[in-house]
């Protein structure tokens, strides 16, 4: 049997950098919000060292540290945190940043933002939170509302999100939109870089292996690319 372990395999740089801080974190006060990375392991290795996992900004207590995983948060939680005196830890994904920025300047210029991911992922749900007006979600190419024909948009991704359905979007969003569409290709190169490994070794494998979460959106993605060819 000749088995090829991907180039690609592993944490990328956001991911790594968010998971070493929170092992290398005094666990004296401090919180988690939300799974610092969808890998039972690794959370388990964090929760064991002391460091609570919340769900909410609601259950960290005024004071306290918390860190925010790579995925990133609303806007609005770094002000909370800073009227409460809780220490913010800021793992935010680089890419991630970049698209706040995008998505909260082209709010601010009037634009109507599209994001094209998955409504509830966590970075999908943080990046809604740095538009000051009118922000979409699309997840379907297939289902592109008529109501942003009459607008001026600006479309990103998921940095995670599938970039053959990205594409399909910013495709079908040109055909139905009569004003200016400015799209900014958000997608991390890891993501970009793994789907199109998966894509050629699936091809030529017999099977292929995914190893990870079940709950975790890069994982999934690899899956249905990987399940076209074998």
């Amino acid at each position: 049997m000749n088995v090829i372990i991907a180039k690609n395999s592993g944490f990328c740089k956001g991911v790594e950098n968010a998971v070493n801080t929170a092992l290398s974190t005094p666990p004296e006060n401090a919180y988690i919000l939300g799974e610092i990375i969808h890998n039972a392991d690794v959370v388990k290795a964090i929760e064991e060292k002391g460091i609570r996992t919340v769900e909410s900004l609601n259950e960290v207590p005024d004071g306290c540290s918390v860190i925010f995983r790579s995925h990133g948060v609303p806007k609005s939680f770094y002000a909370e945190c800073k009227e409460r005196n809780i220490e913010v830890i800021d793992c935010t994904c680089g890419f991630v940043k970049r698209t706040q920025k995008i998505v909260e300047e082209q709010s601010e210029a009037g634009n109507h933002v599209v994001i094209a991911g998955e409504p509830t992922h966590p970075e999908v749900v943080g990046l809604l939170g740095w538009c000051n007006g009118k922000a979409t979600v699309l997840n379907d190419p297939d289902n592109i509302p008529d109501r942003l024909s009459g607008e001026n948009l600006c479309i990103v991704s998921q940095t995670t999100f599938s970039s053959e359905k990205f594409e399909k979007i910013i495709k079908n969003i040109r055909k139905l939109c009569e004003k200016t569409v400015a799209v900014f290709k958000t997608i991390c190169y890891t993501t970009i870089a793994r789907q199109k490994e998966v894509e050629n070794l699936s091809a030529r494998c017999e099977a292929v292996l995914v190893i990870g979460g079940l709950n975790s959106s890069n994982t999934n993605k690899l899956y249905e690319l990987a399940k076209k060819h074998c």
